[in-house]
């Protein structure tokens, strides 16, 4: 809709992600959230962050939203 403006809008969805608030769950609690990820991790902001800059840097992207969560689906 916004494209023939010349603006691009996409998203990101992060999963659970290793941030200073998850840092300060009970171990046992983020081993159960890590287990229901398939790649069976939590990620990294930098994977976000990663994930951002090709938005940023890709013009030709526009209208998506990129799930960063380790293959898990809500």
């Amino acid at each position: 809709e916004l494209a023939r403006y010349g603006i691009r809008v996409n998203a990101i969805a992060p999963g659970f992600i290793k941030t200073e608030m998850v840092a300060s769950m009970k171990p046992e609690i983020l081993d159960k959230m890590a287990a229901g990820i398939p790649l069976r991790r939590l990620g990294d902001p930098a994977e976000v962050a990663h994930a951002a800059v090709f938005l940023f840097e890709n013009d030709y992207c526009t209208g998506r939203v990129v799930e960063i969560d380790g293959g898990q689906r809500l």
